[in-house]
Parts: structure tokens; C-alpha cells; sequence
């Protein structure tokens, strides 16, 4: 079968703007269907809003992790005068306090009855 002749202005707009397809449950499709309807936007409109709407998520999703990273990561101890907590944030200071550990014999679990 021979393909449809497309014009040139027709080539150029498809290459500039491509087609997304995307399978969705029908509790989905539905949902689309009816905010389509009820606010008269184009499915397209829907998509760009909701990537827009995204964006901000994205940052948060960065925020909490990064968090967590801390949470997991940090190495902090609590100041012998005011008890404010220190973290252990310079080379220097981390390597006084390998200094340290290797000063007070500190090792492994398993290395200790060795």
C-alpha cells in the first residue's frame, strides 16, 4: 500500500510536535474524560497543566531524600558544654576523630575478641 502524501509544512509540524500515547487504567481514562468535559480543556491542556503542576513535586521528592541521606549519613555528637549538637562537616575534623578512635583501640564487632 502506498503512504499518504504529506506536505512539507505537515512533516515539519509532526517532527515539532510528536505524539505521546499513554495506556492508563479506565478509572483513569474516566476521570480525564469527565475533568475534559467539565472544564472544556483539551486533553493536552490537562497534560501541560499537570506536568507544570509536577515540577514542584520533583523538588520535594529531592528535599526528602536528601533528608534522609542526612539522616542515615551525618556524623554529629553533642557539645560537652552546651550540649548542642555538632556535625562533623571539615577533613580536619573528621580526621581528628579517626585520631581518636584509633587512640581508644575502636574496632569492628566481629574484630574484637581477636
Amino acid at each position: 500500500m502506498k503512504k499518504k502524501h504529506q506536505s512539507p509544512s505537515k512533516i515539519r509540524y509532526n517532527q515539532s510536535h510528536p505524539t505521546v500515547s499513554v495506556r492508563v487504567p479506565r478509572s483513569l481514562y474516566d476521570q480525564l474524560e469527565e475533568l475534559r468535559e467539565t472544564t472544556g480543556k483539551t486533553l493536552g491542556d490537562i497534560f501541560r497543566e499537570a506536568v507544570g503542576k509536577q515540577a514542584p513535586a520533583t523538588g520535594e521528592a529531592y528535599k526528602r531524600g536528601y533528608r534522609k541521606a542526612q539522616e542515615i549519613f551525618t556524623v554529629a555528637y553533642r557539645c560537652t558544654v552546651c550540649s548542642g549538637i555538632i556535625v562533623v562537616k571539615t577533613k580536619e575534623e573528621k580526621q581528628a576523630i579517626a585520631r581518636h578512635m584509633r587512640e581508644q583501640g575502636w574496632r569492628h564487632s566481629d574484630c574484637i575478641d581477636r
